[in-house]
């Protein structure tokens, strides 16, 4: 890592963009982007030393959804109609479905309703903001520290799920990280704990690797056939794919964490995240390299995006409901888990 003046960490919610509030978390080597009015989600990870943010920011996307919305709300579309990259908090669904007489749309309702807010910590060596969210159709709530310290290249983010209810419950929980901007034009290459991979079957024909066959982490296989090194992303305008695989049995037994990390070279630096494996068992791998020319993309997305799910997206919910795949909570149980990101320069 660069070594800079390390000047103190400074918080502030001073700020709204089109019309949404903003909180700002910010020190030598990073500035975070928080919105709590949509989601809570992450629209900003900055690197400071080479002023690059590392989150997909679709122009013209990032909208209040309050003031800005399509013809048709109650649709089962509502996350894609209003994609435009960041990181997401996606929760208690990946795929649209009816669940005990609750319709959710894709990838749930948590990261498109208003969190609230209070800032915890203002020091110099360390500031944290606590976020909370409750969806209107399911009886859950999420509640989310997201830390930064002085002199440190990486946030923390510690979070607790809680049953509000008094029935168990079957949900998905995801953490929906996408890359863009600058920082995936060049080559780059994946370096993961994971173990096994599987391509998902449900994709566009235009897509790259064989779906429904695991291979043994980097190891591929290609449409045509060939073997392929799934580990690297080649530059923009080499490839034109859609392509949506499954990572997991993450080698790191003895801490169950799971890390990834998104190096590219001619930038020298390392997007880096680690998480609890034995809670989020399954890394996507979701790329888009403007393939898809309808919606919700019309060819305008480029991206890689690397997500800690519970279990792996599927057009069968309740039969992964009735094998045990997704995650089960019991009337008022709590679970807490702790995730972690950051940059890092390399040689």
């Amino acid at each position: 890592m660069r070594l800079l003046e390390q000047e103190g960490c400074t918080i502030t919610d001073e700020w709204a963009y089109k019309g949404m509030r903003v909180i700002w978390l910010e020190n030598s080597y990073l500035r975070i982007g928080i919105l709590p009015d949509r989601g809570s989600d992450i629209f900003e990870f900055r690197y400071k030393p080479l002023d690059i943010n590392l989150l997909l920011n679709l122009p013209g996307r990032l909208r209040n959804l309050n003031t800005d919305f399509s013809q048709m709300r109650d649709t089962k579309s509502q996350f894609e109609d209003h994609y435009y990259g960041g990181w997401q908090e996606i929760l208690p669904n990946g795929p649209a479905l009816t669940y005990r007489r609750a319709s959710l749309g894709q990838h749930g309702e948590v990261s498109l309703i208003p969190w609230k807010y209070s800032i915890l910590n203002t020091s110099e060596n360390e500031v944290s903001v606590r976020l909370t969210g409750t969806p209107v159709r399911f009886p859950i709530s999420i509640e989310k520290t997201i830390s930064l310290k002085r002199g440190d290249n990486n946030i923390t983010i510690s979070e607790k799920l809680t049953n509000q209810s008094n029935t168990d419950l079957d949900l998905m929980w995801g953490q929906h990280i996408a890359l863009g901007t600058s920082f995936v034009e060049d080559e780059l290459e994946i370096e993961t704990n994971a173990t096994q991979m599987i391509s998902e079957p449900g994709m566009p024909d235009k897509r790259k690797f064989k779906p429904g066959i695991q291979t043994e982490w980097p190891r591929a296989i290609a449409l045509n056939g060939s073997k392929v090194d799934a580990s690297i992303f080649s530059s923009r305008g080499k490839e034109v794919y859609s392509e949506l695989s499954y990572l997991n049995e993450f080698r790191d037994t003895a801490t169950a964490k799971g890390t990834y990390s998104v190096i590219n070279k001619a930038q020298k630096i390392s997007f880096n995240v680690s998480w609890d494996a034995d809670i989020f068992k399954c890394l996507w791998m979701w790329q888009e390299r403007e393939a898809m020319q309808g919606f919700p993309w019309w060819g305008n997305c480029y991206t890689l995006a690397l997500e800690p799910w519970t279990s792996k997206w599927t057009n069968d919910p309740e039969g992964a409901i009735n094998r045990g795949e997704w995650l089960k909570l019991a009337e008022g149980q709590e679970i807490s888990t702790s995730i972690s990101a950051g940059i890092t320069e390399i040689q």
